[in-house]
Order: structure tokens, then C-alpha cells, then sequence
């Protein structure tokens, strides 16, 4: 722990000099070690029965306690980070997932959004992203966004601004459009926003990209204003992108795993539904070479089983910490996805492989398969069936701070622009 909080302790120091090496330090205390890692220490100053931190940091689940500071109300937790360390954070109060989290899927999501209602950022760090609940209704004032850690060898968030991640509404110098697309084969009807870039109608055909989960990709991570200022870099080539929407009444998390998990219907929908739909509306060039499927967490696993699936309808895939975890609940093992990929004829499609070394741990809705395992065996069996892979190892966790920076990075790698 930072030496200021030992200080503190002892009455040495007190909690308005705690307070100003905080704001000094915008966010928390940092120690440098000598094998050149960082000693990172969160503070929440404030009263409350118990604190947590909510992050990919926390070693034991989604939350790890903070200790208080003697009787005074500070709270604090250490963690040793190497220096390319990005995640997002938050400081929970009375924190629901204190004891642990289920592996039931509903309840998960009904700790989720209580524990939504009791966070708070960090008021010190004026890095923020806004956080799910966003997307479920939920009061989501400022001061409840998830605080941004990014240490000086991080991953450049190149393409986004704070104000990026605050305001769907926020001028963008693309156009956008959005459409009801009704599904005969999963019987849904959801909102697809897509988002033509700067010049589109020139009669020049554009790839296409469709990415699953659009609300968190365009009311969160800010996509559509990065793409706008990649391509106007020339690291990304101009391109249709399609957001594709969760369907209206959603049941939460557990409906989005039925759908995203591997479900042969999905798939078919973005293949054989969605993609022609999308070639009527805009200019975009039919070619499988031309197309590509992307999404983080689960969109990251569907996006990879319908280029499989559909081998030869698709010629990229971005997957953004895919959960190639996925398989107990097909067949009772793990990893369907990567014993489906060294059975299955060999796919044209390249990939795009991306996942955080914080990602270690076993998911809590998939018992003792470490995210991060599971997709190095991804990637190794991809490589040896001889599939074209651009493998990212980040020092991030399962965020979206760090999923819209690799999805970024996904699409420079498969659509490089013309000063790539």
C-alpha cells in the first residue's frame, strides 16, 4: 500500500493531505517498484459500511474489498500492475457481489444492476467511461461512470475522447440510419443504426462491418465518432457499419446468452437475413472479401461461429476478448467453439484475435476456464488448421475501455486505410 496511507494511519498525515495527493495524482496512488512494475492503490474517502472495487484487477471475482483506514473513513486496496496496464473501475458501496457471484445468469444480472445503483467513480481521475446500466434504464449521472486506470505503456485510446463515451447524440461527420429489422428465424424485431462514413454515395461500393451488441458500441465506447476520425486518418478504410441491436423486450443478460452462444439461428440471421437487407439500403460491396463480423465477450464468439458456419459468406472476423470459454452448457465441456474449429473444414475468413493478460481467471458463469487460456487455445488450434490470426495480448481486462480500442485495432488490421 502507497506509504501516505501508513501515514495517515499513524495520524501523520491527514485525510485532506490523502485528498490532494489524489487529486495530484488524478486517481490513484502509485508506487514505482524496482522490476519496473507499479504498486497501484485505490482510495475512497466517505462513509459506508464496506467498500469494493469493482474490476478486471480484482483477483477473487468482480469485486475485492477495500480495507479501512483504522476508524477514519478511508478505504483502501494495492494491486501490482505492469506498466501497460489499462482498465476501467469502479468503488461500490455495500457491494452485492462482496461474497461472491453466482453462476445462475439471471441472478447474476440482478446483482449486476444493484451493484450499478451503488457505484461510484473515482471523483479524483477525470477519465471515465459511462457504464452499463446506461443501456438498462438506470440513473447513470457522471459521478456514477467507471473511472479509466491507464498506466504510461497502455494502449492509446487514439480514436476516442471522454466526451465520446458520454452523448449517443454527439455530432458525428458520418451519416447515420437506422431501421426495424424483423427476424422470421429468431421471431425478434430490434433496431439496426447504420452508420455510413463521410462521402458514402459517390457510387463507390464499401466493405461492411456488423457488429453485435450496437447499443453499448454506440452509446458507450463511442464507436461511430472513431471510425469517423480513423478514416479520416486513413487507418481505416471507409466502411459501412451496421450496429446490430438487442431485440425490443429483452430479458437481460440471460437472453443475450441464448442468442449470442454459438446459436445456429443467429448466425443465420446476420447471414442470410441481415447482410442482404443491408446491401439494398447501402452501398456495399457483396464480396465476402468485403465483409466482416465482429463483437466483444460472446459477439466476439457468435461473430467467429457464423464465419464458420457460413464459410465462404465472410472474410473477416474481429473478436474482442471472445468467449471461447462457451461449451458446458452444449455438450457439458468447455470450449466448443475450438473443438468445433479443428473438426470443421478450413473457413476463408482471416481473424482478428484480441484478449487481456487480466483476463486470467475462470468466468463466474463458466467454472474453472480461465478466459484468457481459453483463447490462447483458440488461437493456437486456429494456427495450426492454417488460418490467417493477428493475435493481441493487451494488459487489459474484460471492459469496454478496452473493448473499443481493440475493436479499433481489429479493424486497422483487416481494413487498412491508405496511410496504414
Amino acid at each position: 500500500m502507497h506509504p501516505l496511507l501508513d501515514e495517515v494511519r499513524r495520524g501523520a498525515a491527514g485525510v485532506d493531505d490523502l485528498r490532494a495527493a489524489l487529486a495530484a495524482t488524478g486517481g490513484p496512488l502509485r508506487t514505482h517498484r524496482p522490476d519496473g512494475r507499479v504498486d497501484v492503490t485505490f482510495v475512497w474517502i466517505g462513509n459506508a459500511p464496506s467498500v469494493s472495487l469493482q474490476s478486471g484487477l480484482a483477483r477473487t471475482g468482480p469485486s475485492a474489498p477495500l480495507e479501512r483506514i483504522g476508524d477514519l473513513p478511508v478505504w483502501a486496496l494495492a494491486v501490482t500492475v505492469d506498466t501497460a496496464t489499462l482498465v476501467s473501475y469502479r468503488f461500490v458501496t455495500d457491494d452485492p457481489f462482496v461474497n461472491g457471484a453466482p453462476s445462475d445468469e439471471a441472478a447474476w444480472m440482478a446483482l449486476a444492476l444493484q451493484a450499478e445503483s451503488r457505484s461510484n467513480a473515482d471523483p479524483h481521475n477525470p477519465a471515465h467511461i459511462a457504464p452499463l446500466g446506461l443501456l438498462f434504464g438506470l440513473d447513470t449521472p457522471l459521478e456514477r461512470y467507471e473511472s479509466i486506470l491507464a498506466l504510461p505503456d497502455a494502449p492509446a485510446a487514439t480514436w476516442f475522447t471522454q466526451a465520446d463515451a458520454t452523448d449517443e447524440a454527439a455530432p458525428s461527420s458520418g451519416t447515420p440510419d437506422s431501421f426495424e429489422h424483423t427476424s422470421a428465424l429468431l421471431d425478434t424485431t430490434r433496431r439496426i443504426t447504420v452508420h455510413l462514413p463521410p462521402g458514402a454515395g459517390d457510387g463507390a461500393l464499401l466493405p461492411v462491418v456488423v457488429l453485435t451488441d450496437g447499443s453499448s458500441w454506440l452509446r458507450i465506447a463511442g464507436l461511430t465518432r472513431a471510425i469517423d476520425a480513423a478514416v479520416a486518418a486513413g487507418a481505416v478504410a471507409p466502411c459501412v457499419l451496421a450496429l446490430v441491436h438487442e431485440p425490443h423486450g429483452p430479458t437481460g443478460f440471460t437472453g443475450r446468452t441464448t442468442e449470442l452462444a454459438c446459436n445456429p439461428r443467429q448466425a443465420a440471421m446476420v447471414v442470410e437475413e441481415l447482410l442482404p437487407e443491408l446491401r439494398r439500403r447501402a452501398p456495399i460491396d457483396p464480396s465476402p472479401a468485403a465483409t466482416v463480423l465482429g463483437g466483444a465477450s460472446l459477439g466476439g464468439l457468435a461473430a467467429t461461429y457464423a464465419a464458420l458456419e457460413h464459410a465462404g459468406a465472410v472474410g473477416g472476423v474481429v473478436s474482442v476478448s471472445g468467449s471461447y470459454w462457451y461449451g458446458l452448457a452444449i455438450d457439458g465441456q468447455p470450449e466448443w467453439l475450438t473443438r468445433r474449429l479443428a473438426e470443421a473444414p478450413r473457413a476463408p475468413f482471416s481473424l482478428y484475435q484480441q484478449i487481456g493478460s487480466w483476463e486470467d481467471r475462470p468466468f463466474d458463469l463458466s467454472p474453472g476456464v480461465s478466459h484468457l487460456v481459453a483463447n490462447r487455445h483458440f488461437r493456437d488450434v486456429a494456427r495450426a488448421r492454417g488460418y490467417s490470426l493477428v493475435y493481441d495480448e493487451m494488459s487489459t481486462a474484460h471492459d469496454v475501455a478496452a473493448f473499443r480500442i481493440a475493436m479499433m485495432r481489429g479493424l486497422a488490421t483487416l481494413l487498412p486505410g491508405h496511410a496504414a
